[in-house]
């Protein structure tokens, strides 16, 4: 099987994210960090401890940067396995390159899901840069097309609207970047994954 890429839609440098704006339909409040915040609604609930882990991974990354540049993108499988080697086989490739094109640390963070009814599972996924050095997805979409030549049985597709820009100061920046990133701690899809695989993995980097 080949690698399966599809258009994305890039985000230059900008301050405000204007292009990028999530439209904050159904929402429900949150306190994480003693800030209360805007979180995706879903009828099975979100899985908090998931929520907080995340929430941890990205407001650390943003203390090391005065821009932070997150890019969401999703990942599935022909064929599922019991472990996640083919994920973590993949980040290890994109954070080496990245961190090489870059020379600054990248992050990689990514949560598991099957659906009830199909063997397939699937990943939801970001990736987070130095916004001072990263303009745009640009090169992480190329990167993308080489993992190829070392991983064949993915299929990887960036939605549209998938890039986001950070500001430390700016609530605003990390509200839609964190309301887009609520996404992944939706309880539903998680429970059918194996009982041995880990269902979601994040840096521990340090503030």
């Amino acid at each position: 099987m080949s690698l399966i890429l599809s258009s994305t839609y890039e985000i230059e440098d900008t301050e405000d994210n204007e292009d990028n704006e999530e439209k904050i339909d159904q929402a429900i409040d949150v306190v994480l960090g003693g800030i209360i915040w805007k979180v995706m609604f879903f009828t099975e609930g979100l899985n908090r401890k998931l929520l907080n882990s995340l929430y941890k991974t990205l407001t650390t990354y943003i203390s090391w940067h005065s821009k932070v540049l997150m890019i969401r993108f999703d990942v599935s499988l022909y064929d599922s396995s019991p472990h996640n080697k083919t994920i973590s086989k993949l980040r290890n490739y994109m954070l080496k390159q990245l961190n090489k094109h870059y020379n600054s640390k990248a992050d990689f963070g990514w949560v598991r899901e099957q659906n009830q009814f199909k063997d397939m599972c699937h990943y939801h996924c970001f990736i987070l840069l130095d916004g001072q050095k990263v303009r745009s997805s640009h090169t992480s979409f190329n990167l993308t097309k080489k993992a190829q030549e070392l991983i064949i049985d993915i299929n990887i597709h960036f939605p549209k609207y998938c890039t986001y820009m950070l500001l430390p100061k700016s609530i605003k920046t990390i509200q839609a970047a964190l309301y887009r990133l609520s996404y992944l701690s939706k309880k539903s899809t998680k429970k059918n994954n194996p009982a041995l695989a880990k269902s979601y993995y994040f840096n521990r980097t340090k503030l």
